[in-house]
């Protein structure tokens, strides 16, 4: 079964469809009344009405009904994204506070912290630094989204490689580091996650030799 189409979707299509009944029906009957045809779109349904001013009266809250649900879709969309960034800008954080992982905004959540009163978590002398963060885990069989912190897809069910060893585990999903994918010096992509990572030489020869 295939998927339902969104909000955004359903109100686009709704949307062009009143404006196209809206605007068509008139501009179809003067171009036939123009050439001499006889338009049936000038018959008189009720008194004074003719079909092409019902039609396009018709088409006006079918238009209307289609702007109002992109909206509410486009609101839905960007309520989503924004419950998804905070979720995972705290979970980045509590990370960062245990000497984990370092940010790039590593200083500002120093900051936060000094504001707070809390106290800095040590700085680790080899750490793992998140350039940029996944926010889900991607199945290497079948490829759908899976959220982070399940240890197997919701959609095929696989098991997800995962390392027991903290120093190869990714600090985002957990995933076995020795599926990295190496970019260019210092610079990995962890294989579940898709989480770029700066890993040092020191920590890099741990995992992978």
């Amino acid at each position: 079964m295939g998927e339902m189409p969104s909000k955004i979707t359903l109100g686009l299509i709704l949307s062009s469809l009143g404006m196209i009944v809206s605007l068509a029906s008139p501009i179809i009957h003067i171009f036939l009344v123009s050439i001499e045809v006889k338009s049936i779109l000038g018959h008189e349904l009720m008194a004074g009405f003719p079909l092409h001013l019902l039609l396009s009266i018709l088409g006006v809250p079918i238009a209307i009904t289609g702007l109002f649900l992109f909206r509410r879709g486009v609101r839905e969309e960007l309520t989503l994204e924004s419950e998804v960034s905070l979720r995972h800008e705290t979970v980045l954080e509590r990370l960062e506070r245990r000497g984990l992982i370092t940010l790039n905004e590593g200083e500002a959540s120093q900051e936060r912290s000094s504001e707070t009163g809390s106290k800095a978590a040590p700085t680790p002398t080899s750490r793992i630094k998140v350039k940029s963060s996944g926010i889900s885990i991607i199945c290497p069989k079948c490829g759908n989204e899976t959220r982070l912190g399940e240890d197997k897809c919701r959609s095929c069910g696989e098991r997800f490689k995962k390392s027991s060893e903290p120093i190869r585990a990714c600090p985002i999903c957990g995933g076995d580091l020795l599926d990295a994918q190496k970019l260019e010096d210092n610079m990995y992509v962890c294989g579940l996650c898709f989480s770029e990572l700066e890993i040092d030489a020191e920590t890099a020869r741990r995992i992978f030799e």
